[in-house]
């Protein structure tokens, strides 16, 4: 039986994790029938959160202290910035062409500029710019990573037998880009980087916070977006 901090949060708090990567949302997402109007506010706010994302990438790059990881994270740097944002624009766009009178009548907020921040949303964005201007661990922050990464690839991982082959680009390609070999091998990598900084109890401590933390602002974002309409 593994001894490892990760496993150890991730059975001690089953039931949260359990929950995180089990939602409504994301279960429909995966099986192609989330409401457009649902999607088009989800990508809303996932990208707000996207954009200061980057800065949590950077800030993790600045404060690790080993070249080799560092190489890791600046590469996923690099492949966020290109594939996963050119997503957000182009399904966005779709979504408005095929669904835009549902999205106005449900939730027409959305589509303004800036469009509405939900406030499960924008207390998960202070959480990130805390960590971004504010915190100095580095224990916390890849714990954090970990925990972001590690619920969207558990969704997917939940979904895979559920998932129909000829899903639409709005659902096949988010969960594209969630999956599959590289994205697991990028989140094996953020559960070795947070077993090799968490040395001391100090740092498990640290490490236990940021993952119970980070777990339930994901829940709650999730809950945000799918439960919303005007």
């Amino acid at each position: 039986m593994s001894t490892n901090i990760v496993d150890t949060l991730i059975a001690k708090y089953e039931e949260k994790f359990t929950e995180s990567i089990s939602h409504p949302l994301t279960n429909e997402l995966c099986q192609g029938t989330l409401p457009d109007y649902k999607l088009f506010t989800y990508l809303v706010q996932d990208l707000k959160f996207f954009n200061i994302g980057l800065n949590l990438f950077g800030k993790v790059l600045a404060l690790c202290d080993d070249p080799q990881p560092s190489i890791v994270l600046g590469k996923q740097i690099g492949f966020v910035s290109n594939d996963e944002n050119d997503y957000f624009y182009k399904c966005l766009s779709e979504l408005k062409e095929e669904s835009l009178d549902d999205i106005k009548t449900k939730v027409s907020p959305m589509l303004e500029e800036p469009a509405l921040t939900l406030p499960a949303v924008q207390k998960y964005l202070d959480f990130l710019n805390y960590l971004i201007f504010d915190c100095q661990s580095y224990v916390e922050l890849i714990t954090t990573m970990y925990v972001l990464e590690k619920v969207y690839l558990g969704w997917v991982e939940y979904n895979e037998h559920r998932i129909p082959s000829d899903l639409p680009y709005k659902h096949s390609e988010w969960i594209k880009l969630h999956g599959g070999p590289d994205f697991t091998k990028w989140v094996q990598f953020l559960k070795d980087e947070v077993i090799r900084v968490t040395k001391t109890d100090e740092d498990r401590k640290i490490s236990e916070q940021a993952f119970v933390a980070a777990l339930q602002h994901e829940i709650e974002f999730f809950n945000a977006c799918y439960e919303y309409s005007t």
